[in-house]
């Protein structure tokens, strides 16, 4: 397979040379990836494929590849920005994330004016912009965003949900000195909230409805209201990308498998999940399950590129960030060669958009059920 590369789960892939007997030159190259057991909708990108060996199935061993060995390490993170951090110290190369960090990772890249990050595919996304959400504890008398004004809120800084915070300001006019927001990754939050030592947490999923199953949060906003579709996916150190394109098309083959395990099983694969994760498989089910919250999908549709350009704008209102050149920062020409050798129809699947459910749809929620 030949493929000009262009350049990020989060990989980090250093050559080693090692000594094998007797005297045979072996190459060994370390892929490290950054993911995130807690965020559902990076599942397909990091802890499904490793746990299942998708990424070892699919490793070239051929060609220059042959009598390689591969080191995959797998770093797990509370949230995307830690994950770009390492990518930046050189220590990572693909990290699986929400729309907010991916735009953030982009720019941070582009600001070094010498390194840069791509994205090369998706995991999944819900078109109506579900999967972030804010909570209250139980018995909280707070019942709708504007009665926040003035609040503790907490949030992951950097994270997907802080993104849509900053949506939901932008939309109603708002500053950044509506409520004081703290930074707090998701299980401080959580725990923050069932103390009751801050009005409000605001997470990415599956953080909202864990605190609704475990009975000491109440959602009082979801990503939905905000009107624009919740993405998450790859994005990979494009240097990486530029000396193994190989590697890079092996591992969008094992998220593009681990989309479609997930689909056509979905009690199967929550309840490992489960085990791989902690999270009850009710809750997963609620993303994963048939009807559920999430989308799974690889391709990197049109609508989506126009998606992240206005999250971008959103984050320069705000000051997160000065600038960032979306569309020279997506390439789906991996994931088009890996829908290829996997024999599947990339224009097909790209042209299908699915609108997906919403647990702000009505009294009723969500219609994904764990099976009884």
């Amino acid at each position: 397979m030949r493929i000009r590369p262009i350049a990020s789960i989060a990989l980090l892939v250093t050559t080693l040379v090692v000594v094998s007997p007797p005297g045979v030159v072996a190459e060994t190259i370390r892929i490290g990836i950054g993911h995130q057991s807690m965020c559902t909708d990076t599942y397909s990108g990091g802890i499904t494929v490793k746990q299942r060996g998708l990424l070892d199935k699919h490793l070239p061993r051929a060609g220059k590849y042959a009598g390689v060995k591969y080191d995959i390490v797998w770093e797990d993170y509370t949230s995307g920005p830690p994950i770009t951090n390492q990518m930046l110290a050189g220590k990572l190369d693909i990290g699986v994330m929400g729309d907010y960090p991916l735009l953030v990772n982009l720019a941070r890249f582009q600001e070094t004016h010498s390194l840069r990050s791509v994205v090369v595919s998706m995991t999944g996304y819900n078109m109506q912009g579900s999967g972030n959400s804010i909570v209250v504890p139980t018995d909280a008398p707070v019942h709708r965003f504007e009665d926040l004004k003035g609040k503790k809120v907490s949030v992951p800084f950097g994270s997907a949900a802080h993104g849509m915070l900053l949506k939901a300001l932008v939309d109603r006019g708002l500053g950044q000195d509506f409520f004081t927001l703290i930074n707090q990754s998701p299980p401080v939050g959580a725990t923050s909230i069932q103390e009751k030592k801050i009005d409000a947490h605001a997470d990415f999923c599956p953080w909202g409805e864990l605190l609704e199953f475990k009975g000491f949060g109440r959602k009082i906003f979801d990503g939905s209201q905000t009107s624009i579709a919740y993405l998450h996916g790859p994005v990979i150190r494009k240097d990486f990308l530029d000396k193994h394109p190989e590697i890079v098309v092996a591992y969008l083959k094992a998220v593009i498998e681990a989309n479609e395990w997930i689909t056509r099983n979905p009690e199967e694969a929550t309840t490992k999940q489960e085990q791989w994760t902690s999270i009850p498989k009710e809750v997963l089910y609620l993303y994963f399950g048939r009807g559920g919250f999430l989308t799974l999908d690889a391709t990197i549709k049109p609508k989506w590129v126009e998606v992240l350009k206005y999250d971008a704008t959103v984050l320069q209102k705000m000051g997160i960030i000065k600038q960032v050149d979306v569309e020279s920062s997506i390439d789906d020409r991996f994931v088009r060669q890996a829908y290829r050798e996997l024999g599947r129809d990339y224009a097909k699947e790209q042209s299908m958009v699915v609108m997906g459910t919403s647990p702000m749809q009505g009294p009723s929620g969500p219609t994904a059920r764990w099976p009884r």
